[in-house]
C-alpha cells in the first residue's frame, strides 16, 4: 500500500486492472521458487528445506494481495448495483473453479518423470493467464474511465 501511495503522490500509480495484471504475474513467479527446489533437490532424489516451501508462500501472497482484493474492489465498482452480490458470487466461482483446476492438475504429480517440469508447466499456464489480461489491460482501463472508476 505504501508503495502505491508513493506513486500516487507522483501521479504514476497504475490502474486496479493493471495491479491485478501485475499480481498474477508475481503469483506466477512463485512457481519458479519451486523449480529452483526440484533442480537443487536432484528431483527429489534429497530433502528440501521447508524454506522452499515458505518462499513459495511468501510470493504468492504478495501476487494474492494484489489480486483478490483488488479484484473483488473493481468486481463491487463496475457492477450495475442490484447486480453486485451477484458478481461478487461469480468471483468467488471463478475463485473456486481454477483451485478445482488446480486439483486436477495435481493429479499429473506422478506422470512427470522430472518434476521441474511440473512447475514449468504451472508457470506457463500462469504466464498465459498473464499475457490474456494484459491484453485486455487497454479495454479494462477505457471501461473503467467510462464509469469512472480508477
Amino acid at each position: 500500500m505504501a508503495f502505491f501511495a508513493f506513486l500516487r503522490k507522483r501521479q504514476k500509480e497504475p490502474s486496479t486492472a493493471t495491479k491485478i495484471a501485475f499480481g498474477l504475474f508475481i503469483s506466477g513467479l512463485s512457481v519458479l521458487v519451486m523449480v529452483a527446489a526440484a533442480y537443487v533437490t536432484m528431483n527429489g532424489a534429497e530433502k528440501a528445506s521447508p524454506w522452499w516451501l515458505v518462499g513459495t508462500y511468501g510470493v504468492v501472497t504478495v501476487g494474492e494481495l494484489l489480486l483478490s482484493p483488488m479484484g473483488l474492489s473493481l468486481v463491487s465498482k463496475l457492477s450495475p448495483v442490484r447486480l453486485t452480490s451477484l458478481m461478487m458470487g461469480g468471483w468467488f466461482l471463478a475463485t473456486s473453479i481454477g483451485n478445482k483446476l488446480s486439483g486436477i492438475l495435481s493429479t499429473l504429480w506422478d506422470g512427470y518423470e522430472h518434476k521441474a517440469n511440473f512447475f514449468w508447466l504451472n508457470f506457463a499456464l500462469l504466464m498465459l493467464a498473464t499475457l490474456i489480461i494484459f491484453a485486455m489491460l487497454r479495454w479494462l482501463n477505457r471501461i473503467m474511465k467510462e464509469r469512472g472508476v480508477h
